[in-house]
Protein backbone atom coordinates (compact mmCIF):
# COMPACT_ATOMS: atom_id res chain seq x y z
CA UNK A 1 0.00 0.00 0.00
CA UNK A 2 1.31 3.08 -1.00
CA UNK A 3 2.85 5.22 1.94
CA UNK A 4 1.07 8.66 3.49
CA UNK A 5 3.32 10.21 5.20
CA UNK A 6 3.00 12.95 8.71
CA UNK A 7 -0.43 11.58 9.94
CA UNK A 8 -1.06 13.17 13.27
CA UNK A 9 -3.89 12.50 15.61
CA UNK A 10 -3.85 15.56 17.47
CA UNK A 11 -7.07 17.88 17.72
CA UNK A 12 -7.20 19.87 14.52
CA UNK A 13 -6.22 23.32 14.47
CA UNK A 14 -8.57 25.19 11.91
CA UNK A 15 -5.24 27.32 11.64
CA UNK A 16 -3.06 24.67 11.24
CA UNK A 17 -5.25 22.60 8.85
CA UNK A 18 -2.85 22.52 5.76
CA UNK A 19 0.26 22.11 7.72
CA UNK A 20 -0.94 19.29 9.45
CA UNK A 21 -2.62 17.48 6.64
CA UNK A 22 -0.81 14.20 5.70
CA UNK A 23 1.61 14.04 2.95
CA UNK A 24 1.30 11.89 0.13
CA UNK A 25 4.26 10.56 -2.49
CA UNK A 26 2.44 8.85 -4.75
CA UNK A 27 0.61 10.44 -7.50
CA UNK A 28 -2.05 7.56 -7.87
CA UNK A 29 -3.49 8.63 -4.45
CA UNK A 30 -4.93 11.41 -5.74
CA UNK A 31 -7.80 8.66 -6.59
CA UNK A 32 -7.82 7.63 -2.39
CA UNK A 33 -9.99 8.86 0.19
CA UNK A 34 -7.29 8.74 2.40
CA UNK A 35 -5.47 11.14 1.00
CA UNK A 36 -7.95 13.72 1.36
CA UNK A 37 -9.43 15.94 4.58
CA UNK A 38 -12.38 17.96 4.76
CA UNK A 39 -11.79 22.20 4.96
CA UNK A 40 -12.65 23.56 7.65
CA UNK A 41 -15.60 25.54 7.38
CA UNK A 42 -14.41 28.97 8.66
CA UNK A 43 -11.62 28.63 5.54
CA UNK A 44 -11.95 30.61 2.24
CA UNK A 45 -11.33 30.02 -1.32
CA UNK A 46 -10.12 32.85 -3.33
CA UNK A 47 -10.80 32.63 -7.57
CA UNK A 48 -8.43 34.72 -9.46
CA UNK A 49 -8.27 34.65 -13.20
CA UNK A 50 -8.05 36.93 -15.95
CA UNK A 51 -11.26 37.85 -18.13
CA UNK A 52 -10.78 37.05 -21.96
CA UNK A 53 -7.84 35.08 -21.42
CA UNK A 54 -8.75 33.10 -24.56
CA UNK A 55 -8.50 36.01 -26.43
CA UNK A 56 -5.27 37.19 -24.94
CA UNK A 57 -3.96 33.90 -25.82
CA UNK A 58 -4.71 33.81 -29.10
CA UNK A 59 -3.39 37.32 -29.66
CA UNK A 60 -0.21 35.36 -28.55
CA UNK A 61 0.13 36.83 -25.33
CA UNK A 62 0.10 33.38 -23.67
CA UNK A 63 2.89 33.90 -21.27
CA UNK A 64 1.86 37.41 -20.06
CA UNK A 65 -1.83 35.37 -18.82
CA UNK A 66 0.96 32.33 -17.27
CA UNK A 67 2.79 35.80 -15.41
CA UNK A 68 -0.56 37.49 -14.08
CA UNK A 69 -1.65 34.08 -13.10
CA UNK A 70 1.56 32.86 -10.89
CA UNK A 71 1.80 36.40 -9.75
CA UNK A 72 -1.43 35.88 -7.57
CA UNK A 73 0.18 32.67 -5.77
CA UNK A 74 3.59 34.69 -5.82
CA UNK A 75 1.40 37.80 -4.27
CA UNK A 76 -0.35 35.89 -1.60
CA UNK A 77 2.36 33.01 -0.56
CA UNK A 78 4.61 36.72 0.12
CA UNK A 79 2.03 38.31 1.63
CA UNK A 80 1.48 34.92 4.47
CA UNK A 81 5.32 35.07 4.94
CA UNK A 82 6.22 31.86 2.45
CA UNK A 83 3.34 30.19 4.54
CA UNK A 84 2.44 26.98 2.43
CA UNK A 85 -1.44 27.11 1.61
CA UNK A 86 -2.64 25.10 -0.95
CA UNK A 87 -3.85 26.50 -4.68
CA UNK A 88 -4.21 25.46 -8.62
CA UNK A 89 -2.20 27.06 -11.00
CA UNK A 90 -4.58 27.15 -14.19
CA UNK A 91 -2.48 28.71 -16.44
CA UNK A 92 -4.76 31.98 -16.91
CA UNK A 93 -5.00 32.37 -13.39
CA UNK A 94 -5.13 30.65 -9.90
CA UNK A 95 -7.50 29.16 -7.41
CA UNK A 96 -6.03 30.09 -3.84
CA UNK A 97 -7.47 28.82 -0.33
CA UNK A 98 -6.27 30.44 2.77
CA UNK A 99 -7.58 30.31 6.58
CA UNK A 100 -9.40 33.62 7.72
CA UNK A 101 -6.31 35.02 9.89
CA UNK A 102 -4.23 35.60 6.25
CA UNK A 103 -7.67 36.74 4.26
CA UNK A 104 -7.09 40.24 4.41
CA UNK A 105 -3.51 40.11 3.79
CA UNK A 106 -4.23 37.93 0.98
CA UNK A 107 -6.72 40.00 -0.53
CA UNK A 108 -4.36 43.34 -0.03
CA UNK A 109 -1.57 41.41 -1.96
CA UNK A 110 -4.13 40.46 -4.76
CA UNK A 111 -5.44 43.89 -4.95
CA UNK A 112 -2.07 44.75 -6.02
CA UNK A 113 -1.90 42.05 -8.34
CA UNK A 114 -5.25 43.04 -10.30
CA UNK A 115 -3.70 46.75 -10.20
CA UNK A 116 -0.59 45.46 -11.80
CA UNK A 117 -2.44 42.98 -14.39
CA UNK A 118 -4.89 46.43 -15.15
CA UNK A 119 -1.60 48.55 -15.78
CA UNK A 120 1.16 47.19 -16.88
CA UNK A 121 -0.28 44.04 -19.02
CA UNK A 122 -3.82 45.89 -20.23
CA UNK A 123 -5.30 42.73 -18.62
CA UNK A 124 -8.34 42.20 -16.34
CA UNK A 125 -8.18 40.06 -13.28
CA UNK A 126 -11.36 39.15 -11.73
CA UNK A 127 -11.30 38.32 -8.16
CA UNK A 128 -13.54 36.70 -5.90
CA UNK A 129 -13.81 35.34 -2.47
CA UNK A 130 -16.10 32.35 -1.31
CA UNK A 131 -16.26 30.90 2.33
CA UNK A 132 -16.60 27.32 2.61
CA UNK A 133 -18.95 27.00 4.73
CA UNK A 134 -21.19 28.49 1.68
CA UNK A 135 -20.47 25.75 -0.10
CA UNK A 136 -20.90 22.99 2.22
CA UNK A 137 -24.87 24.25 2.61
CA UNK A 138 -25.45 24.43 -0.92
CA UNK A 139 -24.51 20.52 -0.85
CA UNK A 140 -20.57 20.28 -2.66
CA UNK A 141 -17.62 19.93 -0.37
CA UNK A 142 -13.44 20.54 -0.38
CA UNK A 143 -11.75 18.26 0.40
CA UNK A 144 -7.71 18.71 0.71
CA UNK A 145 -5.08 16.31 0.01
CA UNK A 146 -1.26 17.53 -0.12
CA UNK A 147 0.93 15.79 -2.96
CA UNK A 148 4.56 15.70 -2.08
CA UNK A 149 7.04 16.83 -5.21
CA UNK A 150 10.39 16.33 -3.73
CA UNK A 151 11.59 16.42 -0.20
CA UNK A 152 9.78 19.42 0.94
CA UNK A 153 7.88 21.33 -1.01
CA UNK A 154 4.67 20.11 -1.65
CA UNK A 155 0.67 21.38 -4.16
CA UNK A 156 -2.42 20.83 -3.00
CA UNK A 157 -4.80 18.17 -5.02
CA UNK A 158 -8.58 18.67 -4.30
CA UNK A 159 -12.14 17.12 -4.84
CA UNK A 160 -15.91 17.64 -3.98
CA UNK A 161 -16.53 20.11 -6.55
CA UNK A 162 -15.97 23.07 -4.11
CA UNK A 163 -13.93 24.50 -6.44
CA UNK A 164 -15.53 24.57 -9.50
CA UNK A 165 -18.39 25.79 -7.49
CA UNK A 166 -16.52 28.90 -6.27
CA UNK A 167 -15.76 29.50 -9.20
CA UNK A 168 -19.07 29.46 -10.93
CA UNK A 169 -20.57 31.65 -8.33
CA UNK A 170 -17.74 33.80 -8.66
CA UNK A 171 -18.36 34.39 -12.44
CA UNK A 172 -22.14 34.46 -12.21
CA UNK A 173 -22.58 36.68 -9.41
CA UNK A 174 -20.01 39.04 -9.12
CA UNK A 175 -21.82 41.97 -6.83
CA UNK A 176 -22.03 38.93 -4.37
CA UNK A 177 -18.65 38.00 -4.31
CA UNK A 178 -15.99 40.44 -5.52
CA UNK A 179 -13.04 41.90 -3.86
CA UNK A 180 -13.42 45.54 -3.36
CA UNK A 181 -10.77 48.04 -5.12
CA UNK A 182 -8.28 49.46 -2.34
CA UNK A 183 -7.28 52.95 -2.44
CA UNK A 184 -3.43 52.18 -2.49
CA UNK A 185 -2.44 48.92 -4.35
CA UNK A 186 0.69 47.42 -2.78
CA UNK A 187 1.96 43.66 -3.72
CA UNK A 188 5.66 41.70 -3.04
CA UNK A 189 6.43 39.43 -6.09
CA UNK A 190 9.96 38.45 -4.55
CA UNK A 191 10.96 35.62 -6.39
CA UNK A 192 8.94 35.36 -9.18
CA UNK A 193 10.42 35.11 -12.39
CA UNK A 194 10.22 34.22 -16.07
CA UNK A 195 13.85 33.78 -16.74
CA UNK A 196 14.06 30.38 -18.88
CA UNK A 197 13.00 30.18 -22.58
CA UNK A 198 10.06 28.22 -23.72
CA UNK A 199 11.29 25.03 -23.71
CA UNK A 200 10.92 22.47 -26.52
CA UNK A 201 9.78 19.20 -26.56
CA UNK A 202 12.18 16.45 -26.68
CA UNK A 203 9.77 13.42 -27.70
CA UNK A 204 8.06 15.10 -30.60
CA UNK A 205 5.00 17.56 -29.03
CA UNK A 206 3.89 19.18 -25.97
CA UNK A 207 0.46 18.39 -24.67
CA UNK A 208 -1.54 20.01 -22.46
CA UNK A 209 -4.70 17.50 -21.26
CA UNK A 210 -7.53 18.61 -18.81
CA UNK A 211 -9.57 15.18 -17.60
CA UNK A 212 -12.81 15.51 -15.92
CA UNK A 213 -15.52 12.77 -14.50
CA UNK A 214 -18.75 13.69 -16.22
CA UNK A 215 -20.55 10.14 -14.45
CA UNK A 216 -23.17 10.51 -12.58
CA UNK A 217 -21.61 8.08 -9.76
CA UNK A 218 -18.30 7.92 -8.29
CA UNK A 219 -15.72 9.36 -9.96
CA UNK A 220 -12.81 7.70 -8.76
CA UNK A 221 -13.41 4.49 -11.32
CA UNK A 222 -13.17 6.80 -13.64
CA UNK A 223 -10.23 8.31 -12.77
CA UNK A 224 -8.18 4.83 -12.19
CA UNK A 225 -8.76 3.94 -15.88
CA UNK A 226 -7.55 6.99 -16.79
CA UNK A 227 -4.34 6.68 -14.80
CA UNK A 228 -3.94 2.97 -15.54
CA UNK A 229 -3.96 4.32 -19.19
CA UNK A 230 -1.57 7.21 -18.75
CA UNK A 231 0.91 4.93 -16.88
CA UNK A 232 0.89 2.10 -19.52
CA UNK A 233 1.14 5.21 -22.48
CA UNK A 234 4.69 6.12 -20.71
CA UNK A 235 5.82 3.05 -19.73
CA UNK A 236 4.83 3.07 -16.14
CA UNK A 237 5.98 6.38 -15.08
CA UNK A 238 4.73 9.19 -16.03
CA UNK A 239 7.19 11.19 -14.80
CA UNK A 240 9.35 10.31 -17.75
CA UNK A 241 6.71 12.60 -19.90
CA UNK A 242 7.75 15.67 -17.52
CA UNK A 243 8.70 18.45 -20.11
CA UNK A 244 11.42 19.90 -17.68
CA UNK A 245 14.46 18.49 -18.81
CA UNK A 246 17.86 20.10 -18.69
CA UNK A 247 19.38 19.49 -22.51
CA UNK A 248 16.24 21.36 -24.13
CA UNK A 249 16.37 24.35 -21.45
CA UNK A 250 17.86 27.66 -22.39
CA UNK A 251 18.27 31.07 -20.44
CA UNK A 252 17.32 34.22 -21.56
CA UNK A 253 19.75 37.14 -22.53
CA UNK A 254 19.66 39.82 -19.86
CA UNK A 255 18.09 41.95 -22.09
CA UNK A 256 15.14 39.53 -22.50
CA UNK A 257 15.07 39.04 -18.75
CA UNK A 258 14.79 42.88 -18.12
CA UNK A 259 12.23 43.52 -20.54
CA UNK A 260 10.52 40.51 -19.07
CA UNK A 261 10.49 41.42 -15.36
CA UNK A 262 10.82 44.87 -15.23
CA UNK A 263 6.54 44.94 -15.49
CA UNK A 264 6.67 43.47 -12.01
CA UNK A 265 7.92 46.80 -10.30
CA UNK A 266 6.52 50.29 -10.48
CA UNK A 267 9.26 51.47 -11.81
CA UNK A 268 12.38 50.41 -13.44
CA UNK A 269 14.64 52.53 -11.42
CA UNK A 270 13.27 51.58 -8.14
CA UNK A 271 15.57 50.20 -6.27
CA UNK A 272 13.83 47.43 -5.83
CA UNK A 273 14.54 47.04 -9.44
CA UNK A 274 17.88 47.78 -9.18
CA UNK A 275 18.62 44.82 -6.96
CA UNK A 276 16.77 42.48 -9.42
CA UNK A 277 18.96 43.46 -12.41
CA UNK A 278 21.75 43.13 -10.85
CA UNK A 279 20.42 39.49 -9.75
CA UNK A 280 19.40 38.97 -13.21
CA UNK A 281 22.76 39.73 -14.64
CA UNK A 282 24.60 37.45 -11.73
CA UNK A 283 21.76 34.73 -12.80
CA UNK A 284 22.87 34.98 -16.86
CA UNK A 285 26.42 34.65 -15.90
CA UNK A 286 25.70 31.22 -14.18
CA UNK A 287 22.89 29.73 -15.84
CA UNK A 288 23.72 30.71 -19.86
CA UNK A 289 27.55 31.38 -19.91
CA UNK A 290 28.33 28.62 -16.62
CA UNK A 291 30.26 31.16 -14.50
CA UNK A 292 30.66 28.69 -11.46
CA UNK A 293 28.09 30.33 -8.39
CA UNK A 294 29.85 30.94 -5.09
CA UNK A 295 27.02 30.97 -3.30
CA UNK A 296 25.05 28.14 -4.01
CA UNK A 297 25.06 24.66 -5.86
CA UNK A 298 23.88 26.09 -9.73
CA UNK A 299 24.17 22.14 -10.63
CA UNK A 300 22.03 20.68 -7.83
CA UNK A 301 19.27 23.60 -8.68
CA UNK A 302 18.79 23.28 -11.72
CA UNK A 303 18.71 19.54 -11.80
CA UNK A 304 15.95 19.74 -9.35
CA UNK A 305 13.77 21.92 -11.34
CA UNK A 306 12.20 18.99 -12.99
CA UNK A 307 10.99 17.55 -9.74
CA UNK A 308 9.87 20.76 -7.98
CA UNK A 309 7.79 21.54 -11.44
CA UNK A 310 3.67 21.33 -11.27
CA UNK A 311 3.71 19.24 -14.82
CA UNK A 312 0.84 17.02 -13.11
CA UNK A 313 -1.71 18.15 -10.57
CA UNK A 314 -5.40 17.14 -9.84
CA UNK A 315 -8.72 19.67 -8.85
CA UNK A 316 -11.27 17.35 -9.58
CA UNK A 317 -10.10 18.06 -12.60
CA UNK A 318 -6.53 15.86 -13.76
CA UNK A 319 -4.43 18.74 -15.65
CA UNK A 320 -1.23 17.53 -17.23
CA UNK A 321 1.26 19.21 -19.65
CA UNK A 322 3.91 16.27 -20.95
CA UNK A 323 6.53 15.74 -23.58
CA UNK A 324 5.23 12.84 -25.34
CA UNK A 325 5.64 11.37 -29.12
CA UNK A 326 3.07 11.62 -31.48
CA UNK A 327 2.08 8.10 -31.42
CA UNK A 328 1.53 8.67 -27.66
CA UNK A 329 -0.62 11.39 -28.64
CA UNK A 330 -3.15 9.75 -30.20
CA UNK A 331 -3.39 6.95 -28.23
CA UNK A 332 -4.23 9.16 -25.56
CA UNK A 333 -6.48 11.74 -27.97
CA UNK A 334 -8.12 8.61 -29.08
CA UNK A 335 -8.32 6.55 -25.73
CA UNK A 336 -9.79 9.87 -23.66
CA UNK A 337 -12.21 10.32 -27.18
CA UNK A 338 -13.73 6.61 -26.46
CA UNK A 339 -14.40 7.60 -22.67
CA UNK A 340 -16.08 10.75 -24.10
CA UNK A 341 -18.43 8.88 -26.51
CA UNK A 342 -19.44 6.27 -23.28
CA UNK A 343 -20.39 8.96 -21.09
CA UNK A 344 -17.61 8.52 -18.53
CA UNK A 345 -15.47 12.01 -19.08
CA UNK A 346 -14.94 14.98 -20.75
CA UNK A 347 -11.71 16.68 -22.13
CA UNK A 348 -9.61 19.30 -23.55
CA UNK A 349 -6.29 18.50 -25.36
CA UNK A 350 -3.86 21.03 -26.97
CA UNK A 351 -0.68 20.14 -28.88
CA UNK A 352 2.69 22.64 -29.12
CA UNK A 353 6.17 22.19 -29.61
CA UNK A 354 7.36 23.84 -26.33
CA UNK A 355 6.18 24.61 -22.59
CA UNK A 356 6.38 27.59 -20.48
CA UNK A 357 7.75 27.66 -17.60
CA UNK A 358 7.54 30.39 -14.74
CA UNK A 359 9.13 30.31 -11.76
CA UNK A 360 8.54 31.33 -7.98
CA UNK A 361 11.70 30.67 -6.01
CA UNK A 362 12.59 32.34 -2.63
CA UNK A 363 15.38 30.00 -1.86
CA UNK A 364 17.67 27.82 -4.56
CA UNK A 365 18.11 24.80 -1.46
CA UNK A 366 15.14 21.77 -2.06
CA UNK A 367 12.00 22.55 -1.27
CA UNK A 368 12.66 26.65 -1.59
CA UNK A 369 11.03 27.18 -5.00
CA UNK A 370 8.15 25.81 -7.70
CA UNK A 371 7.93 25.83 -11.28
CA UNK A 372 5.04 26.44 -12.47
CA UNK A 373 4.58 24.55 -16.16
CA UNK A 374 1.66 24.85 -19.35
CA UNK A 375 1.94 24.45 -22.87
CA UNK A 376 3.15 26.98 -25.23
CA UNK A 377 0.80 28.69 -27.30
CA UNK A 378 -1.71 28.81 -24.42
CA UNK A 379 -2.18 25.08 -23.74
CA UNK A 380 -4.28 25.27 -20.56
CA UNK A 381 -6.47 28.06 -21.89
CA UNK A 382 -7.17 26.12 -25.34
CA UNK A 383 -7.51 22.85 -23.98
CA UNK A 384 -10.34 24.28 -21.55
CA UNK A 385 -11.85 25.66 -24.32
CA UNK A 386 -12.61 22.45 -25.80
CA UNK A 387 -13.77 20.85 -22.45
CA UNK A 388 -16.12 23.75 -21.81
CA UNK A 389 -17.06 23.12 -25.43
CA UNK A 390 -17.96 19.44 -24.34
CA UNK A 391 -20.13 20.28 -21.42
CA UNK A 392 -22.26 22.36 -23.22
CA UNK A 393 -23.07 20.12 -26.03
Amino acid sequence: MPKIIGYTTRPMDSDRFYEDLPLFADFRDVTQDRAFRPLPKDWKIIVADIEGSTVHVEAGRYKDVNTVGAAAIAAAQNAMARRDFPFVFGGDGATLVVPPSALEAVLGALDGVRALAREKYGMALRLGVVGAEELYAQGVTVEIGKYELFAGKVIASFRGGGLSKADKLVKENPQRYAVPERAEHRCDLTGLSCRWKPIRAEHGVILSVLIGASVKGPAKPVFDKVLDRLDAVFGGDPRSANPVHLSTMSYKSVRENIEGERRLHASPFSPAFLARALEIVAAVLIFKWKVPAVVFDAEAYAESMSAHSDFRKFDDTLRMVVDCSRKQAAEIRAFLEELHAGGEVVYGLHESSEALMTCFVYDVKDGGHIHFIDGGNGGYTMAAKQLKGQLKS
